[in-house]
């Protein structure tokens, strides 16, 4: 084992004690599916924002960003900055014609803009996305983290040791999901970023504090390219240069901070509009702060472990933690590691459970009454854990997590970008133009999963230019071929009385869903106050210094 029973008592007692919470506070059960899954729309902004981070900030961060932090520095953190903007667009844009539309699920816009065969794709869609990239790759690094932590996988039947870590975090995020649904999601969601942002910045203090002070840390230098690990600018040439990270990095942003169902839906369970906006840009600061947290850390452990064949590039994160973290505290930074990647799972249950029962049961059933809505989410659920539980494993056959993650958002991403896009500010887009640009980006998006990660492929892959062979640089160009998709049917294709009236259905009136000229006031001073700051981390973290 890497850890003494000290920490060991820890980690259980947190297990413990969140699964308690969230027991407890579902004690008082759900009457329906709309109160099981959207909290009553009763979440203040303190609330929703934590959730919204917490459960953005799980594996993908905490193992996969750091991972990738570990090989090519700071960069790996601006997917935190891309996402805080996104954060903010969420607030600024979103948010209103969501609530006004008063809508179940994200995937409902689609269908009340454009039709219910829309809907059904990016229902789809973002089944996909949360299956694949939130809840199997949050179990897959938590059976990473736990039998690393245990010393399993150094066992003979480590292979059956790694499946049994699956099912145990399995069963420990799904039993207070199951039984009190997004609040005791949310209010655990809470408690859990207060113990994994305080386990981050107990590890950098750590981490610097190993390496000699400030000036040691700032010293390291990119293997490949020589430059600064410190800068979120690369050049435009760069895998995860300005380019890439201004163009593909910001389409997936978008769609998932502003579209996917596990984000909105905690937007939309909000008691008015102040608290989901105001929620939308406490997100983005905790996404700022977690650059630090998440990012930096693996930078760190880049320049202690100077030989990285020593450590596997997912347990980057880990193995600072077990090897500089004092005895106690050590125990409470795992407890958050693993808070964040519960956070993960219980929150793709959540969502993924609201899309299959308001966006396909409700449908098959339609007479269905707000408990027999609420039964079958549960089962549906339950059946979903199971699904997860057997995919998780077989992750561990891409070279990192975060390059699994960046495979499965960057090519689902596209078609959704732009009928959102289009839907929300060009009245011209009609139904059959968002039909087929969501087809079209469905089947690009496939065919540039398979020509970049499939083995029997390698040579076409060779022969594309090499800026093409990055994923984050072939995903704004699906984004272009849908763009002109859909420009190209509404304006050449006939506009039927049905696409007029729809268009009108996102313009909300002007008194509806506004705030109170205080709330406007504190509302307007957060967004700036966040831009600020996020200008202030950007230009800190920039060749400007290093």
């Amino acid at each position: 084992m890497k850890i003494n029973a000290l920490d060991s008592s820890i980690i259980l007692l947190y297990f413990v004690a969140i699964i308690g919470l969230g027991i407890w506070i579902s004690r008082r059960q759900a009457k329906g599916g709309r109160e099981f899954f959207l909290a009553g729309n009763s979440m203040r902004w303190p609330f929703i924002g934590a959730s919204l981070f917490a459960t953005n900030i799980s594996s993908q961060q905490f193992v996969g960003q750091a991972g990738l932090a570990f090989t090519v520095g700071i960069i790996a953190g601006g997917f935190q900055i891309i996402g805080a903007v996104c954060f903010i667009f969420l607030a600024a844009f979103f948010i209103r014609i969501y609530m006004g539309l008063k809508l179940a699920t994200s995937p409902e816009f689609f269908e009340k803009r454009y039709s219910g065969r829309c809907r059904t794709i990016v229902s789809f869609i973002n089944l996909m996305m949360i299956i694949l990239g939130n809840i199997a790759a949050a179990l897959y690094a938590g059976a990473l983290v736990l039998t690393h932590l245990l010393g399993w996988d150094q066992m003979e039947n480590a292979n059956l040791l790694y499946w049994v870590s699956v099912f145990l975090i399995g069963i420990a995020a799904g039993t207070y999901t199951l039984m009190g649904g997004l609040k005791a999601v949310i209010y655990c969601d809470f408690v859990q970023m207060i113990v994994l942002m305080l386990g981050g910045a107990l590890l950098l203090f750590f981490g610097i504090q190993e390496l000699g002070g400030i000036d040691a840390i700032f010293a390291s230098k990119e293997a490949t390219t020589g430059e600064s690990m410190w800068s979120l600018v690369r050049p435009w040439n760069h895998s995860f240069g300005w380019l890439p990270m201004l163009t593909g990095a910001f389409v997936l942003g978008v769609h998932g901070h502003c579209t996917d169902q596990d984000y909105v839906q905690r937007a939309l369970s909000a008691g008015n509009i102040y608290h989901a906006k105001m929620g939308a840009l406490f997100a983005g600061v905790l996404k700022t702060l977690a650059l630090l947290f998440i990012a930096a850390p693996g930078v760190v452990a880049a320049q202690l472990f100077v030989d990285q064949d020593i450590v596997a590039r997912d347990n980057a994160y880990v193995s600072l933690l077990t090897n500089v973290m004092p005895t106690g505290l050590l125990g409470l930074c795992l407890a958050g590691l693993l808070a964040a990647i519960m956070s993960s799972v219980d929150s793709g249950l959540c969502a993924c459970g609201s899309l299959l029962t308001f966006d396909f049961f409700a449908k098959i059933k339609k007479n269905a009454t707000e408990k027999e809505l609420l039964k079958d989410g549960r089962i549906i659920m339950v059946v979903l854990l199971v699904v997860c539980m057997l995919i998780a494993p077989f992750i561990r056959n891409f070279k990192g997590l975060f390059d699994y993650l960046l495979a499965i958002w960057a090519f689902l991403a596209p078609g959704v970008f732009v009928t959102v896009l289009f839907g929300l500010f060009y009245k011209r887009a009609t139904e059959r133009a968002a039909y087929w640009t969501l087809v079209v980006g469905c089947v690009l998006g496939f065919a540039a999963f398979c020509l970049l990660n499939l083995p029997a492929l390698a040579d076409i892959k060779s022969a594309l230019p090499l800026h093409f062979q990055n994923k984050l640089n072939l995903s704004p160009l699906i984004v272009l071929i849908c763009i002109c998709t859909m420009v190209g049917i509404s304006r050449l294709g006939k506009k039927t009385e049905q696409d007029i009236e729809k268009a009108k259905l996102v313009t909300i009136p002007d008194g509806q869903f506004v705030m109170s000229e205080e709330e406007n006031k504190k509302y307007q001073r957060f967004l700036v106050g966040l831009l600020i700051f996020i200008a202030s981390v950007v230009a800190l973290f920039s060749p400007i210094f290093f």
